[in-house]
């Protein structure tokens, strides 16, 4: 499974990306329970905060961008794990 952890905005604006595929990491059954946590609906955004980083998170074909002050449980440990062992792009 492919996913992709994109940071945009920010006080600069500038855009990050990150990127992993779980099939050939070292434990692609721990990356399928990170998964299994997300909630398949994330919740309604908020009005936009200046300055603030939004995320956007593709898992296979499913994308959803989350506000950075919205950003937790489950989802907040997935872009955590993305960025710590994905591949900056």
């Amino acid at each position: 499974m492919r996913i992709e952890v994109r940071r945009s905005g920010g006080f600069a604006g500038t855009t990050r990306r990150w990127r992993v595929d779980t099939d050939t990491s070292g434990d692609p059954t721990a990356w399928s329970d990170v998964v299994d946590a997300l909630q398949r609906t994330p919740a309604p955004t908020a009005p936009p905060v200046p300055d603030d980083f939004n995320w956007t998170i593709t898992v296979e074909r499913t994308t959803v961008t989350i506000p950075g002050r919205r950003l937790d449980g489950p989802w907040a440990d997935l872009v955590a794990r993305v960025r710590s062992e994905g591949d900056p792009t």
